[in-house]
C-alpha cells in the first residue's frame, strides 16, 4: 500500500504526490472520483477512464493463437445453441 501526506491549501486544493499520480495513471486534465464513507470517515479516489481500449489485455488469453482459439469455441457454442 502506498501511503503520502498531502497539506489541504485554500479552497481545499491539494497537491496530488507524484507516487500516487504514476500509479494511478493521473495526469493534468485526469477525472477522478471520490466516495467518501461517512461510517468510517474515509475518502477513496479513483480514476475516471477516459478510454476502455486495452483495459482487458489478457483476459481472453495472452497472445494471437489464445485468442483465436477462444473466439473459435465461443464461436462454435453459438452454432450449437441455434439448432437446438
Amino acid at each position: 500500500m502506498l501511503q503520502e501526506e498531502v497539506r489541504v491549501k485554500r479552497k481545499n486544493q491539494i497537491t496530488w504526490p507524484e507516487k500516487v499520480a504514476d500509479q494511478m495513471e493521473v495526469r493534468e486534465g485526469s477525472r477522478l472520483l471520490v466516495v467518501y464513507d461517512e461510517k468510517r470517515q474515509v475518502a477513496v479516489v479513483r480514476r475516471i477512464r477516459d478510454s476502455y481500449a486495452g483495459a482487458l489485455r489478457g483476459v481472453y488469453g495472452g497472445d494471437g493463437e489464445e485468442i483465436r482459439t477462444y473466439l473459435e469455441e465461443e464461436r462454435g457454442s453459438w452454432a450449437t445453441s441455434w439448432t437446438e
